[in-house]
């Protein structure tokens, strides 16, 4: 697909105005997008501008977090059941489960926080009533996954409302994102800007499941840790 064919899609979905979306909770929004512009993938080749895109969607609101990617591979230094059982609780589906948002500004609310060693050049996972690391990135390897799975990205930016109690999407903007850079990826670790989210729960056999753990940041700030940006509607 050539971007000036993208474009032309984007504005027609604007031009639709609120459109409902078949899927409940964060995922609606992406789910919705890709099945309007029909891609079956959330990255899509674009050859006039050099190769794969990576299509990422928000809802205008501040608050919102866009996930840039997962990484869990080697990382925990304690095993994942024990962190569940101990640290997390009951979910709305009766499983020991263990979802949190976590920075490195103060522990939250489950005491978890994250502390960046410099001198290791780790990102490590810590909660305020042990001196033990629970797990540990690689800041070369995160920065290394960021620059390689996000080097462009389109941003697509929706309102949303309730309508009868079923999210409906207005997509209204859509910008490209290139030429990202490491050094702005870890200075938002130092800031707080980034933030990790551990999502795992326990199956009903006891084992595991972890989704992932997620690199998260606002629409706001994903804009600056790029370069260049382009309006594309």
């Amino acid at each position: 697909m050539q971007l000036k064919e993208l474009i032309k899609r984007f504005e027609k979905l604007k031009s639709k105005g609120f459109i409902e979306t078949s899927r409940r909770g964060p995922t609606g929004i992406g789910h919705l997008l890709e099945k309007e512009l029909e891609v079956s993938e959330n990255n899509i080749p674009i050859p006039d501008i050099g190769g794969r895109v990576e299509l990422k969607a928000t809802r205008k609101n501040a608050n919102s977090l866009i996930t840039l990617f997962t990484f869990n591979r080697a990382v925990w230094m304690v095993k994942q059941k024990d962190l569940i059982n101990k640290y997390g609780y009951k979910d709305e589906n009766g499983r020991q489960a263990l979802y949190s948002t976590v920075s490195n500004k103060s522990p939250n609310t489950q005491g978890f926080y994250i502390n960046l060693d410099e001198k290791k050049n780790l990102i490590i996972l810590k909660h305020k009533d042990s001196d033990f690391n629970f797990a540990e990135w690689s800041t070369y390897v995160l920065a290394g996954k960021f620059m390689t799975k996000m080097d462009r990205i389109i941003l697509c930016i929706a309102d949303n409302k309730d309508i009868e109690g079923k999210e409906h999407f207005h997509f209204i903007e859509a910008v490209l994102l290139e030429h990202p850079t490491p050094e702005k990826f870890l200075e938002a670790f130092n800031k707080s800007e980034m933030l990790l989210d551990i999502r795992m729960h326990l199956k009903e056999s006891g084992a595991v499941r972890n989704h992932g753990t997620g690199f998260r940041i606002s629409e706001k700030n994903l804009m600056l840790l790029y370069s260049k940006n382009k309006q594309l509607i």
